[in-house]
């Protein structure tokens, strides 16, 4: 049980410290963003009100509001959509990234487990080796598992 706590704090006090940088950051960008949306809406708003205003010369008053309504409601759901579409993308990337965090902790586990082992049997770890280099060798199979598994 030991090994495992050796294995893990590590990991452990580099993500406190990689959360106590990041949420500085996170706290500028979120004041960023802000300030960009309440620039963009006045942007909107103004684009609106010029579009009612040009409308209102060509056509009756009820039909530009009409129009700048629907037209604001379209608008909307445009923005609504992209959020949408943004969150979904940065969730698949945030799973993707917890999935290889678990492989890689389970390979770091397996990784201990096995140098125990071989320490305790070095013959039958040495055999075991040179099988599995065989086996790597012989079966292409094995191989794209491998070079997929090293790729993460």
């Amino acid at each position: 049980m030991r090994y495992l706590l050796d294995i893990a704090l590590p990991y452990a006090q580099a993500e406190i410290r990689n959360a106590k940088d990041s949420a500085g950051r996170l706290c500028w960008r979120v004041a960023g963003f802000a300030a960009a949306g309440l620039v963009a809406a006045l942007g909107l708003g103004f684009l609106a009100l010029s579009f009612h205003l040009w409308l209102l010369r060509h056509v009756p008053a009820p039909d530009a509001a009409l129009f700048t309504g629907l037209l604001c409601l379209g608008v909307a759901g445009l923005v609504a959509l992209t959020a949408w579409l943004a969150t979904k993308v940065r969730s698949r990337t945030r799973h993707r990234e917890v999935a290889q965090a678990a492989t890689l902790a389970e390979l770091q586990l397996l990784q201990a487990e096995l140098e125990q082992g071989l320490r305790a049997n070095a013959k039958t770890g040495t055999l075991g080796m040179l099988v599995a280099g065989l086996a790597l060798g012989a079966s292409p199979g094995l191989r794209g598992a491998l070079r997929d598994l090293a790729r993460f």
